[in-house]
């Protein structure tokens, strides 16, 4: 009996495990009370940023607030939006080709629409200016991680889902326990992938001009723009240790854990025999408090006799009358869409639009230039990386910090050395596009079961056997997912890549992101909504005639299914 209660104890006292992880929950809620004060401050156009290096600590903090506020909304939506495009045929003859267009939408494409709307919504607070910037970042966040989810709940092998049917699991059990573990390794590299996105795009998201009116809130990306203004070259480099700083905190504390987690939600039948660690997940896990609030938050679950199986067929009559509703709607909302631009761009001239078609074309000869270098070098890289746990736990931190660290800040050193961008706006694309294609093909080539590999082994292929047999082909969706974002992120970036201000110097490329760039610092929303039109477009009608076709039989052909 003594000895049961001794037991008891044990397991219930407190550990230095459970000590850290209330000073760190402590100190989160610090960090919130701060963001608090400075959410509710004063309205400030240009907040006034101090090129102190103790300055940055303060800067540090709040820049990683917003890209974690930005990671939370690019969750949700991705969840919410993938799914809806993967499981509903009619909405996904839409959703997918507006995601095309989303992704293309470069971060100025959405800053007037925002700025004017935070600033009605909060005309007297920050607080505006701060919920802007986390859209902005949301923005160069979200698409590849939505892209992600839809093709892994695309690949799910069919018979997982049937099985799940006949034990009853409801809709949104299935959901949870089989579609979203399945679909979790590859969206987790991809979150990273997403977040750096968000980071590459930091200098615009805290510092930009809008109408002839500067905006400026505190952060990394602020100060960094404030130290390339005044060509303090000290202060570039406080900012570029901060950043490679903060990725590597956000690497051990936060990635490093997740990516322990949730190796176990591959799909195989044998585990290898090396697995990725993390100390911090170590002690999350041997945590009491934590335990308490997993037991605590488990009592919550819908019992399973409550559970209502779902049909094996769908009916076709709801289907149908959903088809028709559907489509009406879709109907109704596009005409309306198409009048409003009409009526916008009125005024606009045939030679504007000569000029813009004609950049756009320029741009678009740079992005796929960018795509095709990423792709020639990612691709044996990451199937390295990703089918080796070991080199991967090795080299993640390396590959972490090379894909958030944000391109930008280096941009005016490398315009020095090769200072016409018409061509050099290529090699700056690839800075920042190519993490797409890498941690893609690293989802890729992570997630081939084990057996396989085993099964390699045991008929003794050869390596380029292996390779063109096993690895390439079940990449290859991978693969066209991470082609059709980085192409996404391209036109994205050309709006740094091809205009910048530098030592008071304004350099520039022919092409649509630098006539985006003037026509938001001149405030012409005729030609600012018009660029972006037609750069979405293009962008829609290769992706519907190229990128989707080889993505389907990729699918196809090459999944696990």
């Amino acid at each position: 009996m003594n000895r049961t209660v001794e037991t008891r104890r044990k397991k219930t006292a407190f550990s230095i495990y459970d000590i850290v992880v209330l000073s760190f929950m402590i100190f989160l809620a610090y960090g919130v009370g701060l963001l608090a004060k400075n959410w509710t401050g004063p309205f400030v156009y240009k907040t006034n940023i101090s090129l102190s290096p103790v300055s940055l600590i303060g800067y540090t903090f709040l820049s990683m607030s917003r890209g974690f506020a930005a990671y939370g909304l690019s969750l949700v939506f991705t969840l919410a939006y993938g799914y809806a495009a993967a499981r509903n045929k009619y909405a996904e003859r839409v959703l997918i080709p507006l995601l095309d267009v989303l992704q293309s939408v470069p971060v100025l494409g959405f800053l007037p629409g925002l700025i004017i709307g935070m600033m009605a919504l909060f005309p007297h607070s920050i607080i505006g200016l701060e919920f802007a910037s986390i859209v902005m970042i949301f923005t160069g966040q979200v698409w590849n991680m939505t892209f992600s989810f839809y093709q892994s709940l695309k690949s799910i092998p069919q018979e997982l889902i049937e099985a799940s049917k006949i034990y009853g699991l409801s809709g949104w059990k299935i959901f949870w326990d089989v579609e979203v573990p399945f679909a979790l390794p590859g969206l987790v590299w991809n979150s990273m992938m997403s977040m750096a996105g968000g980071w590459f795009f930091l200098s615009i998201c805290e510092a930009f001009t809008l109408n002839g009116q500067s905006y400026r809130i505190a952060g990394i990306g602020s100060y960094m723009a404030t130290a390339v203004e005044n060509g303090y070259v000290a202060g570039e480099l406080y900012a570029i240790l901060a950043m490679v700083l903060m990725i590597l905190a956000i690497d051990v504390f936060f990635w490093r854990p997740i990516v322990a987690w949730a190796d176990k939600f591959k799909f195989e039948e044998s585990s290898s025999s090396i697995e990725p660690t993390s100390f911090v997940l170590d002690v999350l896990r041997s945590s009491h408090i934590l335990r308490f609030f997993r037991t605590f938050f488990s009592i919550g679950k819908v019992s399973k006799r409550y559970v209502k199986s779902m049909p094996l067929k769908n009916e076709q009559n709801p289907n149908k009358i959903g088809g028709i509703v559907f489509y009406i709607l879709l109907s109704a909302v596009s005409g309306i869409i198409f009048w409003k631009f009409f009526v916008f761009m009125v005024n606009v001239n045939f030679e504007d639009i000569k000029t813009i078609l004609f950049e756009d074309g320029l741009t678009a000869l740079r992005v796929y230039a960018a795509v095709a270098i990423s792709v020639a070098w990612t691709l044996p890289v990451g199937i390295l990386i990703g089918k080796n746990v070991s080199l991967s736990k090795r080299t993640q931190p390396i590959v972490q910090i090379l894909a958030s660290f944000p391109a930008p800040m280096i941009y005016p050193w490398f315009v020095m050395i090769f200072p016409n961008l018409n061509y050099s706006s290529i090699l700056l694309m690839l800075l920042g596009t190519q993490w797409y294609v890498l941690f893609n093909v690293i989802a890729g080539a992570s997630s081939i079961p084990n057996q396989l590999k085993e099964a390699v082994k045991i008929l003794k292929l050869s390596k380029f056997k292996a390779w063109t047999t096993l690895y390439i082909p079940t990449v290859l969706p991978f693969l066209i997912t991470g082609m059709i974002t980085a192409a996404g992120g391209a036109w994205n970036a050309s709006i740094v890549t091809e205009y910048m201000t530098f030592n008071h110097k304004t350099l520039e490329a022919v092409g649509i992101g630098a006539f985006i760039n003037k026509a938001t610092a001149l405030g012409n929303m005729s030609l600012l909504v018009l660029s972006i039109v037609i750069m979405s477009l293009g962008v829609v009608i290769i992706n519907r005639l190229i990128w989707r076709p080889l993505q389907r039989w990729a699918m196809e052909k090459f999944s696990l299914n």
